[in-house]
This record gives structure tokens, sequence and C-alpha cells, in this order.
């Protein structure tokens, strides 16, 4: 037996939340399946952990998010007596009826009893589901507690303030003993507050990012660098935190250290290589603010030579709309590198919010006429309320008033 749990499922912990280590993670999950096929509970639940998608795990690990699976290892967890099984479920809302009744506890504190006893031991994990019963107020229920028992709204208040207060003890232990993700309700209690309880206090919050970031967790050195890029504006302490996230696995800081590059102020100017990052988070890190500078960039030419057909790729692949109502509408409103659709280019345009982009793609319409009346003044106005956009300033130089007033082409 090991010193938490089984010695194969303290050693799973090990590998799967107290480093980033995708080799060891899959030979963690392997030990976990053999021992969950025999009986296991435990090794049940945290394995269905590695099916559960990158909020219970980090951003790059090697496991495909299958829910039907993640259930099933859940159920099959509970069944076994897996006291980390059913508070693992309560926090996921998924302790079903049915998995309440099949639970060989008397009740949800019992298991959280247990649970805590391991967290007082020691074990950063355990110390990390405890804090959440706290963070997340999942007390409630493992007590048992209704507001009715309260003298009014104010009592029931301050004491969801004091439960929730009492997550911080719990992940700072966590965060310090290695379990990094304990550091994301950490960091957000600080950084958001809790509603109308828990006010934000964001200096702490940067404190948190700085202590994971010195630590060696790659998702706390990308979030640092983050702050100290966008938030603080000092990209050139950002520029080395990013470069280490990167090299140890976090492939989203290389669009910190591309817009550094890009940007020219913290280090020399060099286009080709921010593009360089850009192309290699987006390729391989899923990183949907790379694909939208990326293809800006082949948009415009920079860094690279124009290529409408690669902007038109990684604007599809942005699917966060970071630009895809605004260059993606122009491209297909204008046929740039995608066969011309002036219908589902006008859409895209109209949902557009950055004004240069939209007023370039609605002056082109209709000072050509796609899809639309011919109306170059109309035309010209769009294009004049592009501001600087280059395209717009380039496109205004093909039309011309004549001596009777009237807009025409030159």
């Amino acid at each position: 037996m090991g010193k938490y749990f089984s010695d194969v499922v303290d050693k799973a912990i090990e590998d799967l939340y107290y480093c980033c280590d995708n080799d060891k993670a899959k030979a963690a999950a392997d030990a976990l399946l053999t021992a969950a096929k025999d009986g296991d509970g435990d090794a049940c639940y945290f394995l269905s952990r590695c099916f559960s998608g990158t909020c219970y795990s980090w951003e790059y690990h090697p496991f495909e998010e299958n829910e039907a699976a993640a259930y099933a290892m859940l159920h099959q967890s509970i069944s076994l007596g897996s006291a980390a099984g059913v508070l693992g479920a309560l926090r996921m809302d998924m302790l079903t009826p049915e998995l309440r009744e099949i639970m060989p506890f008397d009740s949800i504190r019992e298991a959280w009893e247990e649970i805590l006893e391991k967290a007082e031991r020691g074990c950063p994990f355990c110390q990390y589901m405890i804090g959440n019963t706290y963070y997340f107020l999942d007390v409630i229920e493992i007590e048992n507690r209704k507001q009715s028992e309260f003298a009014n709204k104010e009592a029931w208040d301050a004491w969801m303030r004091q439960e929730m207060e009492q997550s911080i003890p719990w992940f700072e232990k966590a965060f310090s003993g290695g379990m990094i993700l304990a550091g994301r309700n950490y960091c957000h209690y600080y950084q958001r507050g809790r509603g109308d309880l828990i006010p934000p206090e964001p200096a702490k919050a940067v404190e948190i990012m700085r202590q994971g970031a010195e630590k060696g967790y790659p998702e706390w050195m990308y979030a640092f660098a983050s702050h100290l890029a966008y938030d603080a504006g000092r990209p050139e302490e950002a520029l080395p935190w990013a470069l280490k996230a990167a090299e140890a696995g976090h492939l989203w800081a290389l669009h910190i250290v591309g817009d550094i590059y890009w940007d020219g102020k913290a280090v020399e100017r060099d286009l080709p290589y921010a593009l360089a990052c850009f192309e290699k988070t987006a390729g391989y890190g899923n990183d949907r603010y790379a694909c939208g500078q990326a293809g800006y960039m082949y948009f415009r030419g920079l860094g690279t030579p124009q290529d409408y057909a690669r902007a038109v790729q990684y604007f599809e692949m942005d699917k966060t709309e970071y630009r895809r109502y605004d260059l993606l509408g122009i491209c297909y409103l204008l046929g740039y590198g995608c066969p011309q659709d002036v219908e589902k280019g006008r859409k895209m345009l109209e949902k557009s919010e950055d004004n240069r982009f939209k007023s370039y793609g609605l002056g082109m319409m209709y000072a050509e006429g796609l899809g639309v009346r011919e109306d170059i003044e109309k035309g010209v106005e769009y294009l004049k309320a592009a501001g600087n956009f280059e395209p717009a300033q380039e496109a205004l130089k093909h039309y011309k008033k004549s001596l009777f007033g009237v807009w025409r082409r030159r």
C-alpha cells in the first residue's frame, strides 16, 4: 500500500499532476488501467480524469477527451468505494442519483473526511480536492447546510465567505507541494474574486503566478510571461519566461515571443521569426490566437510573401473568431485565397467589430458592385472610414472625383 493510495495510484498522481511530462503521463495511464482492471477504485477515478479534458490536466496532456469513458471510469470508481471518485463526481456535477445509490458511504461527508485525512497527512492532490470543496462551496451539500438555517441573507453570505476563505491555505499547501493545477483556483480567487462575497486582489494573483514560474511549472511560466507582456507592459522581462515555458512544452508561450519580436520594442524587430513562432504554436499547440496572428501576417505579407490562401487556412483554424469576421470575410468577399463567396463575406463583415477591416471590406463591396448595386461614392466613404489601413489606402488610389463631382475609376 502506498503512502496515500495504492503504490500505483501514488506514482500515477506524481506523474500526472506534479510534472508536465507526456511520456510519464502515458505510462501512468497505462498503469492506472491495469490497476483499474484489478479492482482499484482510485485508479478508476484518476483514469477518468485523463479523459475529462484540459480542465483536469495541463494544456498539452496526451489524452483525448472522452466523456463516455470518463463517466464509465467514474461510475466504476464509486462502485469500488473510491472517496476521491465521490468528491470528483460531486465537483464535476456528475454525482447522479444512481451513483449516490451505489456509493458505499453513508454520506458524501464520510467520503470527504477520508480525503481530508489524507490531505492533513500531506497529500498535495487531496489538499487540492479539499480546497476545491471550499472554493466552489461544495461544502454546502457535504455539510447539508441551508440558507433557512441562518438569521438572514447577510449571515448566510458571511458563512459562505468564511467557507471560501478556507480554500486558500489548502491551495497554498497543495501548490507548494507540487500540485500544479492547484494554482489555478488559488490564483483565480485573487484575480477574479468570488462574486459579491470575495473582492479581487490582483497583486496577490500576480505573486502566485511568479511563485509558480519560479518553481518551473510551465503553465505558470506562461501565465507570468503573459502578465508581464500584456498587463504590466514589461516585454523585456516576459521574454525569458516565455522562452522557458515553450522549452518546457507550453507552446502557447511562443505567441508571446512572436508578439515581442513583432513589436520590436524589447528586442530588434524580426518579423520572419515572429511568424515562425506563431506557426509553430498554431500547428502544434492548437493556439487560436497564434492562428489569427499568422493569418494576418500572410494576409498582409509581413515577414513573408503575401499568401492569401495560407491566410485563409489560418483564419479558418481560428475558432475564437479573432479575425474570422473581418479579414476572412474580406477574403471570401474578394475571392482572396479561396473561392469567392460574396454573400458569406458580407455576412462576416457585418458582424465584424473592427472598423478598419469592416469599412475596407464594405468599401470594396460597394465600389466594385460585389453582391450590391455599384456605388463608388458610398464605397469611397467606407474606404476612407478604414483610416490608415494600408489596403484601403491603396484601394482609394483607384478612384477619383470628376469635374462634375462624380466618383469614378481612374
